[in-house]
């Protein structure tokens, strides 16, 4: 008797998670929208950058007078901390590279049109700066202090990161 239960038990499991098939429905597209069977969607880098004007607020501009910033001597596995005041350069000894500090935003916000500060605190620093290098092209791009593997400084020898702002 008891295995004749076991074996019912058994049987009406089987039946109900075969029979336990859900009846989705495919996601549909708004109409003329092209099909997207077999597509894969753009990469960031594919996208077309857009420019945006860099809008530092008065009271930043009060505030924060300098960014540190840590120059890697990736071969030498070496690195070393140098304060830059917004707005003029460092020649980085025993290279051939001139950082300029353009900017400092201690709570960087990209905006539809500017980029910009949210506020006065270092919730999310960021430095725009501009590295030339005798017969390389001029890198232009932003540092970030908290996550500074983004859009990195793409250098062989030399790597660079943001420590963060240096106040008044």
């Amino acid at each position: 008797m008891k295995k004749l239960l076991a074996v019912m038990l058994m049987c009406g499991l089987v039946f109900l998670f075969a029979g336990c098939k859900k009846n989705e429905a495919k996601a549909q597209m708004p109409p003329g929208h092209p099909g997207m069977e077999g597509s894969t969607p753009p990469a960031m880098h594919d996208m077309p950058k857009k420019e945006r004007a860099v809008v530092v607020p008065e009271e930043v501009k009060a505030k924060w007078k300098a960014v540190k910033l840590v120059i890697e001597d990736k071969a030498a596995k070496t690195s070393k901390e140098y304060t830059v005041a917004v707005g003029t350069e460092l020649a980085v000894p025993n290279t051939k590279l001139i950082v300029k500090v353009l900017a400092y935003l201690p709570d960087l916000r990209v905006g539809e049109n500017d980029i910009t500060s949210a506020s006065n605190k270092p919730n999310n620093p960021a430095a725009q700066v501009v590295v030339r290098e005798v017969g390389k092209k001029e890198w232009n791009g932003w540092l970030y202090a908290k996550l500074p593997e983004i859009h990195a400084f793409p250098h062989e020898n030399i790597g660079m990161r943001l420590v963060g702002g240096v106040s008044k």
